[in-house]
């Protein structure tokens, strides 16, 4: 019993396709990374990652091949990341990632260089290299009472503006 509602909640927390946590865990870190900021006087940046034309994936090599891509994602994501950090995928190819206790604002931007470099690498799809980009918005927070959904609000803008100038890099709100 005891397993099997172990494996329910993590049903309930985590999308069952790439295995990240989903809006509802990220909603729950989110308020707990906003709590840190006014106790221990730090940043917090938050990135919203959305692939580039993800759906000339789908339409061209099929469904089964857009998950596949979306899993390499997400697993390149996870690992140019602290473990501390979380990264989430919202649905369809959209990505959020929280990074608690920065230092500085622009330790954001230097992750979201990493993330462009290794999103943009070739990605193997029995046997086609899909090639995908990114454009990332960037929002860091330092108020000790900072509003979650504002910040939402502001990462999502800050990546749409990537997307207008031009794909495949970052922008900051």
């Amino acid at each position: 019993i005891r397993l099997s509602e172990e494996r329910l909640r993590h049903l309930s927390q985590h999308d069952t396709l790439t295995g990240l946590p989903n809006r509802i865990l990220l909603n729950d870190r989110l308020a707990m990374a906003l709590k840190r900021v006014g106790r221990f006087d730090v940043v917090l940046g938050v990135l919203m990652v959305d692939l580039d034309r993800f759906k000339e994936v789908n339409d061209s090599l099929g469904h089964h091949a857009g998950d596949q891509v979306l899993c390499e994602v997400a697993a390149r994501l996870v690992c140019s990341v602290r473990q501390t950090d979380t990264v989430a995928r919202l649905g369809g190819d959209e990505f959020i990632v929280l990074l608690p206790d920065l230092h500085h604002p622009a330790e954001a931007e230097a992750i979201a260089r990493k993330f462009v470099a290794a999103i943009s690498k070739p990605i193997d799809v029995e046997g086609t290299q899909v090639q995908i980009s990114a454009s990332i918005g960037i929002c860091t927070s330092q108020e000790p009472c900072g509003d979650a959904e504002k910040l939402m609000h502001d990462v999502d803008a800050a990546m749409y503006l990537a997307k207008k100038n031009g794909r495949n890099g970052f922008h900051v709100y």
